[in-house]
């Protein structure tokens, strides 16, 4: 016989089936909550990703000129001319589009053939093509502005569009001999964006104390 179930009657779940549902809603809540995280932390990264993209891409610097200075123990504005570079000193500023670029993450990878080296800023240093401009090391560059454009942000050693940055080591010092006829390399790594190599080889004979290379 079949049971015929009045209007009145009601069902009821057992604590077992409450149990259950609790469960499968808690258990949902916290996937829903993992998955928003982890949603997120993807969506972070790959903003992350494609703005480290742009800046490898348009990044970078370019050499306006590029000249080395001829000097001896006992150098004058008169002196007889040593028949190497002693001193290189470069010209240079930010390729078309490039964001800022801070010279203190700058790398400077010099060789003539026979040994390579990288150079790191120093910011105390200068130079005014004396025989010995202060403060700079074997494996250290320096570092001095040209022509700052607006906004002025030479204070914290960071290059904007416009910007020229005159940029000077102890070839020397180095190790570099940089005689007539001399391969030379230098490529300048930021931190992030295109390294900028020049590769030349110095003129032959050397005539005057500046001895333009580009």
């Amino acid at each position: 016989m079949r049971k015929i179930i009045d209007r009145d009657e009601q069902g009821e779940f057992g604590i077992g089936s409450l149990i259950i549902f609790i469960a499968m809603i808690i258990v949902a809540a916290v996937t829903a909550t993992v998955l928003i995280q982890t949603a997120y932390q993807l969506q972070q990264q790959a903003e992350q990703t494609g703005q480290t993209a742009v800046n490898d891409v348009s990044m970078g610097v370019k050499v306006l000129s590029m000249g080395g200075y001829r000097y001896n123990a006992s150098w004058g504005i008169n002196a007889p001319y040593q028949n190497t570079l002693n001193w290189i000193d470069l010209k240079i500023t930010l390729i078309a589009g490039s964001p800022p670029i801070s010279v203190t993450d700058i790398i400077i990878e010099v060789s003539d053939g026979n040994i390579s080296t990288d150079l790191h800023f120093n910011s105390s240093a200068t130079f005014n093509a004396g025989a010995h401009p202060g403060g700079l090391k074997s494996d250290e560059f320096g570092a001095s502005i040209v022509r700052d454009m607006a906004p002025e942000s030479w204070n914290s050693y960071t290059i904007t569009s416009g910007d020229v940055v005159s940029v000077f080591f102890n070839a020397t010092g180095v190790g570099l001999s940089l005689e007539p006829q001399t391969y030379l390399t230098i490529k300048i790594i930021p931190k992030h964006g295109v390294p900028t190599l020049e590769e030349i080889t110095t003129p032959s004979p050397y005539v005057t104390r500046y001895v333009g290379l580009i």
